[in-house]
């Protein structure tokens, strides 16, 4: 009886000590218009997004609290060594404190790859670029635009920098804000 009562204390002392006690933190979640869940922003976390202002501020989440988040941006520039050459180094760091309601809109966390085809700029400039050297090598080879041969690749030409165009046009916006999405601020912590 007495092995199981101290037992009993044993256990109840090791929960005790191990219990987490208020440690959740605040957290900014990113929601569509219908309450489907976007993403999460809490303390440690990277967040880019465009102030209010329009300013654009990118750096590691802080702390969130009392409806306010501290984001971390970090000062990074280059300088010129005693040997003459450049070197980039951490300066400093600034803490934003701002209100959860001056984020104007928040940039995706992920890294997209091919962007530059997703959003046709390599369509636009390998077109354009190639009907430019199609006419100029016409002119110095004193050959004419109107030829038929010509006219074909410059239309295929402007034809590719065209799809380009309409890719840029369609290309999704990555921002997330408007009406699509609502920014709000999940309160974790008890008042004390």
């Amino acid at each position: 009886m007495r092995k199981s009562i101290s037992l009993v204390i044993f256990l109840a002392l090791c929960m005790t000590a191990f219990a987490q006690t208020n440690t959740m933190s605040d957290y900014i979640a990113l929601k569509k218009k219908n309450g489907r869940h976007v993403g999460v922003y809490f303390p440690g976390s990277p967040i880019g997004f465009l102030h209010v202002s329009g300013q654009r501020i990118d750096g590691y989440v802080d702390a969130v609290r009392n409806d306010s988040v501290f984001i971390r941006q970090w000062n990074i520039q280059s300088y010129i060594t005693t040997l003459g050459t450049s070197k980039v180094d951490t300066v400093g760091y600034y803490i934003h404190k701002l209100h959860y309601t001056e984020i104007r809109s928040i940039y995706p966390d992920k890294k997209e790859s091919w962007k530059f085809v997703k959003n046709g700029s390599i369509f636009m400039i390998g077109g354009a670029g190639y009907a430019l050297l199609n006419v100029i090598n016409g002119a110095y080879l004193d050959e004419p635009l109107s030829d038929p041969d010509n006219m074909k690749s410059l239309g295929i030409a402007l034809g590719v920098a065209a799809g380009g165009f309409v890719l840029n046009r369609i290309y999704h916006k990555k921002e997330k804000e408007g009406k699509k999405y609502v920014i709000t601020y999940v309160k974790m912590t008890t008042p004390q």
